[in-house]
């Protein structure tokens, strides 16, 4: 019995850590010169039911994902995935790779259409998005400057509000600002720092409740360091703030048609669960579902877990 259970332990390991069969990697150059890493996976199946494109969340890159690109590929999708800059094997924003930087989230808009303008080459139609946290607010931006290339959206847990805690997000804003005009972009923001496992495993409580889940993303940056990125500067903060603030003005939402669900994992404290929901109602087409006892990196979550969020899935696309 034991030699059973610790045989299925492994052989989930083996599907969560290795690439599926198919893969294909591609590199492509964004608009301003950027190397971008992108990899895709042909449908099993003759007919396939389209394309879904993953977006991941910030420090992820597309290892993390091989689990759910199965869970896709097992379901007839074609699968899509992209690095964005600045982390995952996509090239890295500072001399210094282990500071997660952005100097605009637009930049991260134009490069997602630069690899859906690839993909489209090489993947059949119609597509769809599964977003996850900074995946899902670069979604949203994607679908309100694109509107009718993508056919359905499904985001979970996005970055429409960072949760700050006890901090106020005024405070928040006061303190990106001042750092940003003493010329501090490129510092690391308050306790952040670069990756080691240690610090990983220190933060990993708020994004999973699976021990064994939690390790993947630990393995795969032991195997490959290139991979491992740590935490924020003042200008990516600042830039995902301004951008946070672009999705709240008025009209934004209002204009996004693309049918949309929003998964939102009822234990996160990394997003800002009431700025989801309120974002969420603004938009004319959009679902809401909440996963209870789910933190904020579901896909990474134990298979029952997972189960109320594929059921969710397979509902909404049909």
């Amino acid at each position: 019995m034991m030699l059973a259970i610790m045989t299925e332990i492994k052989n989930n390991a083996d599907r969560r850590r290795t690439a599926p069969k198919g893969a294909e990697t591609h590199h492509l150059t964004s608009a301003d010169g950027k190397r971008l890493r992108l990899m895709t996976w042909p449908a099993y199946r003759d007919q396939s039911r389209g394309t879904v494109v993953i977006l991941q969340g910030r420090r992820e890159f597309i290892e993390k994902y091989f689990e759910t690109v199965a869970d896709l590929l097992d379901r007839g999708y074609a699968v899509a995935a992209v690095d964005w800059r600045g982390q995952g094997l996509s090239d890295r924003l500072l001399p210094d790779r282990n500071k997660g930087h952005s100097g605009d989230f637009a930049d991260f808009v134009r490069d997602l259409a630069v690899a859906i303008d690839q993909i489209e080459r090489l993947l059949p139609s119609p597509y769809r998005l599964l977003c996850h946290s900074m995946g899902g607010h670069i979604g949203l931006r994607y679908l309100h400057d694109h509107p009718g290339q993508i056919s359905r959206a499904v985001f979970i847990a996005p970055m429409v509000g960072i949760h700050f805690g006890f901090l106020p997000q005024t405070l928040a804003r006061t303190i990106v600002a001042t750092a940003r005009r003493f010329g501090w972009q490129d510092r690391f923001a308050p306790a952040q720092g670069p990756y080691t496992e240690a610090n990983r495993a220190a933060e990993a409580g708020l994004l999973s409740s699976d021990p064994e889940r939690l390790q993947d993303e630990i393995f795969f940056c032991r195997n490959n360091p290139d991979l491992g990125l740590g935490g924020v500067t003042y200008g990516w903060l600042g830039a995902a703030l301004d951008s946070i603030a672009l999705l709240r003005s008025s009209g934004f939402a209002e204009a996004i048609t693309t049918p949309s669900l929003f998964v939102l994992a009822g234990a996160d404290h990394v997003v800002a669960n009431p700025d989801i929901r309120n974002f969420a109602s603004r938009m004319p087409t959009a679902k809401i579902t909440e996963i209870p006892d789910a933190r904020h990196e579901v896909l990474k979550e134990r298979d029952d877990i997972q189960a109320q969020f594929w059921a969710a899935f397979d509902r909404f696309m049909g």
